[in-house]
C-alpha cells in the first residue's frame, strides 16, 4: 500500500478493518508495522505481538506483553535493551510506577508522548492494578511535568471514571488555572452527574480562558439546545 494512502486510512479515516484485510498478505515492513498497530487498536494484542516480534520491534512487543499482564516477560525485555533512546528509557521508569518504586523519573517529553498513551492502553486492555500504580505516582510525574495531572484527568474522563477524574482535574487547576481544556473535562465530569449548571459554568469558563475555545462553544451550544 502506498504511505499516503496507508497514512491517510490509519491516523484520518481510521478505517482499521480496511486496512486489516488490506496488509494482512504484505510483506513490506512498513505495512506490518501499520498493521500491528491495526491489531493493537482492535484489541487484538496478541498479533500485534506476534508481528513486533517478528519484525525485532522489541520496545513495542515488551509493551503487547505489558498489554497482556505479563509484567516479569516485559520487565525482562526492557531491561535487556540499551537505554539508548526515549521510549527505552520511558518504559524503564514505566516499570519502577508500576511496581512502586520509582528511582528514575522520566523526563519531560517523555511523559508528554507516552503517558496518556499508555495509560489508556492499560485501560482498555483490563490492566487496572497496573495503571492504577501508574495514577497513584501522579505527583512524580508532575514533577517532571506539570501537565500531568491533566494528561491522566483526560484519560480517565475518556474511560468513564470521572469521580477520579474530578480529583486531578482539581490538581490541573492548581497548577494552571488558565488550561480551557481543564474545565472542558470538568463539564463532562458534570454532565457525567447530570449536573447541567456546574456543567455549563465550566464551559463557559473554558470559552473566557481559551479565547473562544471551540469544543466548549460545541458542547455548550449542544446543551443549550437539547
Amino acid at each position: 500500500m502506498k504511505k499516503e494512502e496507508l497514512f491517510n486510512e490509519f491516523y484520518k479515516n481510521k478505517n482499521y478493518d480496511y486496512l486489516k484485510s488490506e496488509l494482512a498478505s504484505s510483506n513490506e515492513f512498513l505495512d506490518k508495522i501499520f498493521l500491528a498497530k491495526v491489531y493493537l487498536k482492535l484489541n487484538d494484542i496478541r498479533n500485534a505481538a506476534l508481528i513486533y516480534k517478528e519484525t525485532g520491534q522489541l520496545y513495542e512487543y515488551g509493551r503487547c506483553l505489558l498489554l497482556e499482564g505479563k509484567f516479569e516477560k516485559t520487565k525482562a525485555l526492557w531491561l535487556s535493551l540499551e537505554p539508548d533512546s526515549p521510549p527505552v528509557l520511558w518504559g524503564r521508569s514505566l516499570l519502577e510506577f508500576i511496581e512502586m518504586y520509582v528511582i528514575h523519573l522520566p523526563a519531560f517529553f517523555q511523559i508528554r508522548s507516552f503517558l496518556e498513551m499508555d495509560l489508556d492502553a492499560l485501560l482498555k486492555a483490563g490492566q487496572i492494578k497496573f495503571a492504577e500504580n501508574i495514577i497513584n505516582g501522579a505527583d512524580l510525574f508532575a514533577k517532571a511535568n506539570s501537565e500531568s495531572y491533566k494528561f491522566i484527568a483526560r484519560v480517565l474522563v475518556n474511560n468513564n471514571y470521572h469521580s477520579l477524574a474530578g480529583v486531578f482535574l482539581e490538581k490541573a487547576k492548581n497548577v494552571c488555572y488558565v488550561d480551557p481544556e481543564l474545565h472542558y473535562l470538568c463539564a463532562k465530569c458534570s454532565l457525567h452527574k447530570h449536573d447541567i449548571n456546574s456543567a455549563k459554568k465550566s464551559l463557559e469558563l473554558a470559552i473566557e480562558t481559551g479565547f473562544g475555545y471551540y469544543p466548549a462553544k460545541k458542547l455548550l451550544n449542544e446543551i443549550n439546545l437539547a
